[in-house]
């Protein structure tokens, strides 16, 4: 009976210090103490090599996006109703999103979509869900989800960028658009805060940036003999729009940013 007590005081002790810890660790998360975060979370993830909280924020601290990756998919796949889930699926369609698999990053928004219904991240992932659609190809069906959207998530953040989206489709004209039409062009602001001759380098900052932005964009462009990749935030009707957002949300991490005129 005495050794049964000692075992059962050892565990609730146990589970007082991991919640303990696990609570430290999100409230980093939660104030963006990003730094003490990634400190900390080396130190517990030897002590807590199974448990999905650690195993996200060991992801999210993570500065290699493959690494990132890897502990992304443990939480996802093993730990479906772990508290993180849903934002491990986010991030895992973040990244297929961004190099460009898009039936893999549709798949991850789907199950957000359907397996988490209450998440917050479910209007950002139906957005980019419409995205991988539009970048498929698949102009018709864009169309359908993305007025969907527009009808449905009146609070998005994401609904001025898709009625562009749908603008430039010819979307939201009340007489259809004869098939042979080009679709209309649409100008719209974007701050761009990084520029590299490696596509690597790019797809790493677009990588940590999405992590604190939404709507994280990488473009080509080509100037003289050399590619160059530049990393955009946002899309904003006007300048002025674009400019108090830098001011609120770029100004106090990043001095060196543009606001730039963009065509959809």
């Amino acid at each position: 009976m005495k050794r049964i007590a000692i075992t059962l005081i050892v565990f609730i002790a146990s589970a007082y210090i991991l919640a303990s810890d696990i609570d430290m660790l999100e409230s980093y998360f939660e104030n963006e103490q990003y730094d003490v975060l990634r400190q900390q979370v080396g130190r517990l993830a030897g002590k807590y090599p199974n448990n999905p909280t650690v195993l996200f924020f060991k992801g999210y601290s993570s500065t290699d996006p493959d690494s990132a990756l890897f502990y992304y998919q443990q939480v996802a796949s093993r730990f479906p109703e772990s508290k993180y889930a849903a934002n491990a699926n986010y991030r895992l369609g973040q990244f297929y999103y961004f190099v460009g698999d898009y039936q893999q990053a549709r798949q991850r928004f789907s199950t957000l979509l359907r397996s988490y219904p209450s998440s917050y991240l479910k209007d950002d992932a139906q957005y980019l869900y419409c995205q991988c659609i539009m970048a498929q190809g698949k102009t018709d069906s864009a169309k359908i989800f993305l007025k969907a959207f527009v009808q449905n998530v009146r609070r998005s953040p994401y609904v001025n960028s898709a009625i562009l989206d749908l603008e430039s489709l010819g979307g939201l004209s009340t007489n259809a658009a004869p098939v042979s039409a080009a679709p209309k062009e649409k100008d719209f602001y974007s701050i761009r805060v990084a520029s590299f001759k490696s596509f690597e380098s790019a797809k790493n900052a677009l990588f940590k940036l999405s992590n604190i932005y939404p709507h994280v964009e990488v473009s080509e462009r080509r100037l003289g003999n050399t590619n160059y990749y530049i990393v955009y935030l946002g899309r904003f009707e006007s300048r002025d729009k674009a400019r108090q957002y830098a001011k609120l949300y770029i100004e106090p991490h990043l001095q060196d940013y543009e606001i730039v005129r963009r065509t959809l």
